[in-house]
């Protein structure tokens, strides 16, 4: 039986299970994918305190090498389901069975695509869906952003010299910036690429637009099924934790962009990874 079993590989899974090992507990990673979670999906990180804009797979690699060396185990397996039981939690994967004292749940969220062609291709070529970790990577370009809000369009035309903003809410907007072009009723309906980079985005209405870069800011998703048997507390499909980490379920934590909270970004859930592993410490000291 493990101390704890983290479930997902990103920030907040691995900086939990560092501040786990080096606590002496037996600790378990799975991951359905390949470690890192979101950065993966970003091409560059820019903003992380101590990186001076680095390649956003070389950063998942360092935070996966430094969980590696300490001797942490990562099952590259699906979690289907999560049961609470009285003196242990059951883990089943659609691999293999696995019991731990406690559960971390770490798998973060995914993005709401467009469903369109070219966007699996190239994101992370000029498609993101994470305008406060990209935008400083095209200042001064081109950029079209897909939104159901205007935030994310304002803080833009701070960065980049123009950019065009395809409304995707029932609501009309109008923005008074020289360099916002705001296109309401229409759709992309094709994302165009030159050399595996996007080169233009073509709309409903076949007007064509180049541009550097589209920021698909359409919502996000939780990872949340394996877990609806617990009758965990969410809000929004997000699930609620306090300020230590803790869900409404004795010995299961959220930590990382499952949970619901205002900031989504790598060092806050680097930082609620390592809250949830002290709180899970003092737990198992307890026992």
């Amino acid at each position: 039986m493990f101390d704890t079993i983290i479930i997902g590989c990103g920030p907040a899974a691995m900086s939990a299970s560092i501040y786990l090992k080096n606590a002496n507990k037996k600790v378990l990673i799975i991951e359905k994918n390949a470690p890192g979670g979101k950065i993966l999906k970003t091409e560059k990180i820019n903003n992380y305190l101590g990186f001076n804009e680095e390649d956003a797979s070389t950063l998942a690699y360092k935070m996966y090498d430094q969980t590696n060396k300490l001797g942490i185990p990562i099952k590259i397996e699906k979690v289907i389901d999560v049961k609470d039981s009285i003196d242990k939690k059951i883990v089943t994967t659609d691999k293999n069975k696995y019991e731990a004292k406690t559960i971390l749940i770490a798998c973060g969220r995914v993005e709401k695509p467009l469903g369109i062609e070219n966007e699996d291709k190239l994101n992370g070529h000029g498609v993101s869906y994470c305008v406060k970790c990209d935008a400083s990577l095209y200042k001064d370009k081109i950029i079209a952003i897909v939104s159901n809000t205007i935030d994310d369009v304002l803080y833009l035309s701070d960065i980049a010299s123009k950019v065009i903003f395809i409304n995707n809410s029932n609501e009309i907007f109008s923005i008074k910036r020289d360099n916002i072009e705001v296109i309401n009723n229409e759709k992309i309906i094709k994302i165009n690429q030159k050399d595996n980079v996007i080169s233009s985005i073509t709309l409903s209405n076949n007007n064509e637009y180049n541009i550097s870069c589209l920021f698909i800011e359409t919502g996000y998703t939780p990872n949340i099924d394996f877990i609806k048997s617990l009758n965990i507390e969410t809000k929004n499909n997000y699930i609620i934790t306090d300020d230590e980490m803790r869900t409404n379920i004795n010995g299961i934590y959220a930590s990382g962009d499952i949970v619901y909270k205002k900031v989504y970004q790598i060092i806050n859930a680097a930082s609620e990874g390592a809250l949830a592993a002290l709180s899970i410490i003092k737990y198992l000291n307890k026992e």
